[in-house]
């Protein structure tokens, strides 16, 4: 079970769901919820924390970003108040990426939005979800652009292709499983895994669910198009309100990048999907 689910809290257009949404999650679970607002600029600046003497030049740069970050954790305490969940508003002297994955660490369960090309908040010109999935230690709940409303996921997908990245997803995801109606496992077939060895994976697959008290079904099947768009067809197909998959990274030009199936994923999902690494 979740025991303290991290939120991200700015002011995006998408943060009141996406609060909404965690603090629905912290209620079904009895868990703590801590909204982490982020200064916009590197821990490494201000290791000691931001304070800047009142009309300085410095002060007339950085106040803004300040205020913008309590204006952001004010929205978030009104929300948790609403929603009556346990809760902690932190001011975090560091930019988002590397802040969230920072605090990542001291949760259960880390949510995010899906990028938005059309916000202009100077956090999110760079990929945040794709960071901090590669670079927490837990998994994290990427919630689509279309601002979900709360609530359980009532049928959940999960994406299998016997790699330890999706076996760290599905144990992540069990808390969320045990709340589901329907679970479904999906492996898909490609180069690097055929159908009989999937196939050979079901009945330890289907034992370590059943020890957890969870009765997914299970199939595997050819993809018709890239795996990524498959699985996203796949959940729209069986109704399904979240999708849980592994995903790898590699490092090209000293940028960080996910997989291709994972890109697709979380550039075009329209239901919650939760990842791991």
């Amino acid at each position: 079970m979740f025991k303290t689910i991290l939120v991200h809290v700015d002011l995006s257009s998408h943060a009141p769901a996406r609060m909404r949404y965690a603090a629905a999650l912290a209620h079904a679970h009895h868990a703590h919820l801590l909204g982490a607002a982020m200064f916009g600029v590197s821990h490494n600046i201000f290791p000691q924390g931001y304070a800047a003497r009142p009309g300085t030049l410095e002060a007339s740069y950085f106040d803004p970003l300040e205020q913008n970050a309590r204006r952001a954790l004010a929205q978030f305490e009104a929300i948790a108040s609403e929603m009556r969940v346990p809760h902690e508003g932190r001011f975090v002297c560091d930019q988002a990426d590397d802040g969230l994955a920072r605090l990542a660490r001291f949760a259960d369960l880390v949510v995010l939005s899906q990028d938005d090309p059309d916000e202009a908040l100077p956090d999110l010109a760079v990929h945040l979800p794709d960071y901090v999935i590669l670079n927490s230690p837990r998994p994290v709940l990427v919630l689509p652009r279309t601002d979900v409303a709360p609530g359980a996921a009532r049928d959940v997908l999960i994406a299998w292709d016997g790699g330890k990245e999706a076996a760290r997803a599905l144990t992540a995801a069990l808390p969320l499983l045990h709340r589901a109606s329907a679970v479904t496992i999906a492996a898909l077939t490609g180069p690097d895994a055929g159908a009989a060895e999937l196939e050979s994976q079901r009945p330890d697959l289907l034992r370590f669910f059943g020890h957890h008290g969870v009765t997914p079904h299970m199939l595997v099947r050819d993809p018709r198009r890239d795996p990524g768009h498959e699985l996203l067809d796949l959940a729209a197909e069986l109704h399904c309100g979240l999708l849980v998959m592994g995903c790898f990274g590699h490092s090209k030009l000293r940028e960080l990048c996910l997989g291709g199936a994972s890109r697709a994923v979380l550039a075009d999902a329209r239901i919650p999907v939760l990842l791991a690494h």
